[in-house]
């Protein structure tokens, strides 16, 4: 039998005890809140801008674009020489002598004095003193700076040099998220969403968070056959991220110290290149750190907001080193990962939006796939499926930092 008992002093206040009772337990109703909470919210910014600002179709499962800098404007000397102060020649760093051209007026940076570069050998210019500088002897890397080219009057079409644009590529990714779940589990009454809707809903953002994370992280490369399937199967593509093509601006904030000089210098060389459409993608520890920049007299290098940029939500501002401010964006969920050793937990990114594309196979937009199980099966399948790939163009305006403790 249930016990059934007040306690003294509280009016109606009734305990049931467990054992073969005259109250049933599934006869009350339980006091359950209808959603599920959840550890975490939806933090792919990234994926949600790009998809939203620049997401076009992609028609093949190898994507390809064409990368292109304007022609090259610096050199160095190969060779020391005596000051030229008639003419005389210069020796420049191995294969860039196909820099020159006749005509071109160059002055040594370090020495100041400038020459008519008259004809070109390989990597030895001839070359004529010119302009008001004294002439100076040049030294071993002394940089040389091509000002402009000069043409005799009614001469003929003058010597022509082209640089070759580079073909970039990715792949596209095929990702999956699914549940299944039995006819009764769905067929069944629950509190609020049903348990097979929520986690329906569950799986398209975790899907979402692995194309995050593959924009980031993503390996480039294309395996066939690929190596899933017993026996092989068919190719199997995987989509690099950022950091997969960031080479030039790669710095580790270990060495040196994470100070705002090293930041400045290190978004120095990143922003050069860059539009000003730029974002920094951040681990928290790396925004902790940030935050307590001052630049000694100007105030602070950081600016909390809570602002919205081109319809990405940002958490803050920093002054860059070229006079406008970067909108930052602080990952949350990066703080699951550690930060020593130089791992994940430590870095931040720095994106030219204007150079980056996410593109989905023809077809192959995130859609919610139903009724996957196998025939005669009673249960349900659904799956959440995406085939997409990153273009990143021009790696030099693009940046990481990492190492940040």
């Amino acid at each position: 039998m249930a016990t059934i008992s007040k306690t003294a002093g509280i009016t109606g206040s009734v305990s049931v005890a467990q054992s073969p009772a005259e109250i049933l337990p599934d006869s009350l109703v339980i006091d359950m809140r209808e959603e599920i909470s959840m550890a975490d919210e939806d933090e792919s910014q990234f994926t949600t801008y790009t998809m939203k600002l620049k997401h076009s179709e992609a028609t093949r499962e190898k994507i390809n674009w064409r990368e292109k800098d304007y022609f090259p404007r610096l050199s160095a000397v190969q060779t020391a020489y005596t000051a030229i102060s008639t003419t005389g020649t210069i020796v420049v760093t191995a294969t860039q002598g196909n820099r020159f051209r006749k005509g071109d007026v160059v002055r040594n940076m370090a020495g100041k004095d400038a020459f008519l570069v008259t004809s070109v050998s390989s990597d030895t210019l001839s070359v004529t003193h010119i302009g008001a500088a004294t002439a100076a002897a040049g030294s071993v890397g002394d940089t040389l700076l091509i000002a402009g080219n000069a043409s005799e009057q009614g001469a003929d079409y003058p010597d022509t040099a082209v640089l070759t644009a580079t073909l970039g590529y990715n792949y596209t990714q095929i990702f999956r998220h699914g549940c299944v779940f039995s006819r009764t589990a769905r067929a069944v009454n629950y509190y609020g969403q049903s348990e097979p809707a929520q986690e329906e809903a569950l799986k398209g953002i975790e899907q979402k968070r692995a194309i995050e994370y593959t924009g980031f992280w993503g390996a480039r490369g294309l395996i066939a056959p690929g190596p899933i399937t017993a026996g092989g199967g068919e190719p199997l593509g995987l989509a690099g991220g950022l950091v997969e093509f960031i080479v030039t601006n790669k710095v580790d904030m270990s060495i040196g110290g994470f100070t705002v000089d090293t930041v400045d210098d290190f978004l120095r060389n990143a922003l050069q290149h860059a539009s000003t459409n730029v974002v920094i993608f951040c681990a928290p520890i790396v925004a902790q750190r940030m935050s307590k920049f001052n630049r000694g007299g100007q105030g602070t290098a950081w600016r909390p907001s809570n602002e919205s940029v081109a319809g990405l939500k940002v958490d803050a501002f920093m002054s860059g080193v070229y006079g406008y401010e970067i909108p930052i964006v602080v990952k949350k969920d990066w703080n699951d990962f550690p930060s020593t050793l130089k791992q994940y937990g430590g870095w931040a990114f720095v994106v030219d939006l204007n150079r980056v594309e996410y593109k989905t196979l023809t077809g192959g937009s995130t859609s919610l796939l139903e009724n996957r199980q196998s025939p005669g099966a009673d249960k349900k399948a659904s799956e959440w499926l995406t085939e997409c790939t990153w273009e990143i163009r021009n790696e030099a305006s693009h940046g990481i930092m990492y190492g940040v403790t």
